[in-house]
């Protein structure tokens, strides 16, 4: 992850005495807030000015009060909230101001408003629960309460107005997670199909939205695929993406300098000894590979196995044939898609590799590659540091990618056993006096080697040691980081518990499937403390993890497959919902999906992308909101004591805090869960939709 903050004033440096505000539209708030939207080239939150109330008219008459706010966009949109009588469907209204005047018709079918809150892309059709939120939030006026009797709602189809189903507004109080006044829409009854809206009577309407069909599937696409475009080592061309925006494997070389472990501040002399590895993927907004990225393919592995009726190969559009140099020859070799993509995370480990088995934590650079695509790298990367948590995570991936790959390449599955029990044998003796590998690690290995080999030495290691997976219960939800110390994945037990019964014990089996089951009924008991579906108890806060609900939810989603219970699978549903718009800010932080979009992803080939026209790469999940930053330009500011956590929110490029993403964090779990809410069902969305801001 980008770790130092760019000079974003360079942005303001060529600024004229005073930009001219373009207006955008009318919206509204509640039934008595009109709200004007500007944007700007400037990046000047104070450049809207209100205060002189005066100035602000509707239908001739001063508004009763006005507030504002000011968001970083392309480059800033300015909202000024106008408080007026009880808005009336049909009447005509004037509004006045010193940036101009403009006249609308008031229809709650017809116009947005922004206390809406739904997901904006596709509800599953599995969940039989689905709501949407309603929240009034004024800018630099704050969260306001409704005041007298709640509205009612009607859920309508877009195309042709057809009442779908209606109700009235649920109070569900004070949220301390967002700082707003929270009320609910029950969208339960909503069939699957779409475009919908809901209509709140008196305020306005909702952005559309689908339930299930081909808008899941289109998610399903484009959440899957940001795998294949973080990938390291391969071109990224046409047809297998819209535009060619990387036409040269990239990354190939590594320096064997096997430094120490430490962001950005490795010095390649390139003069050291080089190695070719291809294969893993790009860390983040930087092109450094790390062992934490070892969780994509142990989760990839798992749903799978999980869930192989919903795998095919051609399923996501990725070339999958190639030569001997790794240049693209094709699509189609056979094998599922999700095998494909979860050999990629794992083949760079086997590359990467040393002779006795050892592997090196990962390749680092000094400083950063620019914001351009990696046509135009300029940097050097070498090794740090040989690692025995690294070789001893890879001992059980490999074993786990041997396994399944088996029945497709016998070959490939013996040369992965093999490498696996290098990587182990090169753990123990790294670790030898030193405490041994670590539990989650041995029990990983264990697990696959013997549903592998059939290894009784193994098993009995799984019976005696089951109750080491306790640990996933304090780490499941935390940083992925963890992953790679001592925090537990349900990918380094859950394939014994999906396993034959002929092939494990009951015994060992109930105490897997307690773990998974306590650690369910934690995350039921956190989705159910906030408002919006965010999953994240107030004391866990790390970088994304507002919207790091595909973590959470996975041991859910185990355990649905496990017993069928449809809790299971509606609380999954939910949380989903939450990074698709169903948030306080009602933004889509998944790029490429949405209609209120993150602008400025903090993505070094997005920002070449964009300057071609294309807009980001799709299928990124940013951090969101959640994380406390400074210097960067917010109207109300962002403060920490005083901001609520899922409002402190930034969409500009250098803010790494809010705008990146990494690919064991953001990206690992929406790829495997997306695709299960569809059902396996899965379309390509066409490239003017996905590419734009």
């Amino acid at each position: 992850m980008r770790r130092i903050a760019m000079l974003w004033v360079c942005l303001l440096t060529v600024l004229s005495a005073r930009a001219s505000l373009t207006f955008r539209e009318i919206r509204t708030a509640s039934d008595n807030v009109v709200c004007v939207c500007f944007s700007s080239d400037t990046l000047n939150v104070n450049e809207c000015v209100t205060d002189d109330i005066s100035q602000w008219k509707v239908n001739g008459s001063q508004v009763l009060a006005i507030n504002r706010r000011a968001d970083a966009a392309d480059m800033c949109d300015h909202t000024v909230y106008l408080t007026v009588p009880t808005l009336k469907n049909g009447q005509k209204y004037s509004i006045e101001t010193p940036y101009g005047s403009w006249k609308f018709r008031f229809d709650d079918r017809k116009v947005f408003c922004e206390a809406i809150k739904t997901n904006q892309v596709a509800y599953s059709a599995l969940s039989t629960k689905r709501f949407a939120n309603f929240d009034i939030h004024l800018g630099d006026g704050g969260a306001k309460r409704i005041e007298g009797g709640l509205p009612a709602y009607t859920v309508y189809r877009e195309k042709g107005g057809r009442k779908i189903c209606s109700g009235i507004l649920k109070e569900i109080g004070e949220d301390r997670s967002s700082g707003d006044f929270v009320y609910r829409i029950d969208l339960s009854s909503v069939p699957e199909g779409g475009p919908y809206y809901v209509c709140v009577s008196g305020c306005g309407r909702s952005y559309p939205f689908y339930v299930g069909g081909k808008a899941s599937a289109e998610l399903s696409y484009v959440s899957f695929r940001s795998l294949l475009n973080q990938r390291c080592g391969i071109q990224l061309v046409p047809p297998y993406v819209e535009h060619p925006y990387r036409t040269k494997r990239c990354h190939e070389t590594i320096y064997r300098t096997f430094y120490r472990i430490n962001e950005a501040a490795l010095p390649v002399k390139g003069d050291e000894p080089t190695m070719q590895a291809w294969g893993g993927y790009h860390d983040a907004g930087d092109a450094d590979r790390r062992t934490y990225h070892m969780d994509v393919s142990s989760t990839l592995l798992t749903t799978y196995e999980a869930f192989p009726e919903l795998f095919a190969d051609r399923q996501f559009n990725m070339p999958d044939i190639f030569d001997s140099g790794w240049n693209i020859l094709g699509s189609g070799n056979g094998i599922p898609d999700i095998l494909d993509e979860a050999e990629w995370g794992t083949m760079f480990w086997k590359y990467f590799q040393e002779e006795d088995g050892q592997i090196p934590w990962g390749t680092e650079t000094q400083g950063y590659s620019p914001f351009t695509s990696y046509d135009f790298e300029d940097h050097l990367f070498g090794s740090e540091v040989l690692d025995a948590r690294t070789s001893s995570w890879a001992a059980g991936l490999f074993y786990h990618f041997a396994r399944i790959i088996r029945p497709f390449d016998e070959a490939k599955s013996n040369e992965y056993a093999s490498r696996a029990e290098l990587a182990h044998a090169a753990a123990e003796k790294a670790l030898s006096g030193r405490g041994g590998i670590q539990p989650n690690f041995q029990m990983y290995y264990n697990v696959e080697k013997y549903l592998t080999t059939g290894n009784e030495q193994c098993h009995a290691y799984i019976k005696e040691h089951a109750a080491d997976a306790q640990a996933m219960l304090a780490t499941y939800n935390q940083g992925s980081e963890i992953f790679a110390g001592r925090g537990w994945l349900a990918s380094y037990f859950m394939s014994y518990v999906l396993a034959p019964a002929s092939k494990s014990d009951a015994a060992t089996v109930a105490v897997f499937r307690s773990v998974l089951e306590q650690a369910a009924e934690k995350q039921i008991a956190a989705f159910e403390e906030n408002a919006y579906p965010n999953g994240a108890p107030m004391n866990v806060n790390w970088w994304g993890s507002n919207v790091a609900q595909g973590q959470y939810s996975y041991p859910l989603l185990m355990m649905w497959k496990l017993t069928g219970k449809q809790e299971y699978i509606d609380v999954v549903s939910q949380m989903m919902d939450y990074a698709l718009g169903l948030n306080p800010l009602g933004k889509c932080y998944l790029t490429g999906m949405g209609v209120n979009r993150v602008h400025w992803p903090h993505d070094r080939e997005s920002a070449y992308t964009i300057e071609q026209g294309w807009g980001p790469r799709p299928g990124i999940l940013v951090f969101g909101a959640g994380n406390y930053v400074r210097d960067y330009p917010s109207y109300p500011a962002i403060r920490r004591g005083e901001t609520a956590r899922e409002r402190a929110y930034i969409d500009v490029l250098d803010n790494y805090q809010n705008n990146e993403y990494t690919i064991y964090q953001s990206l690992c779990f929406p790829s495997a869960v997306y695709p299960v809410l569809s059902g396996g069902k899965v379309v390509q969305p066409k490239a003017r939709d996905i590419w734009r801001r």
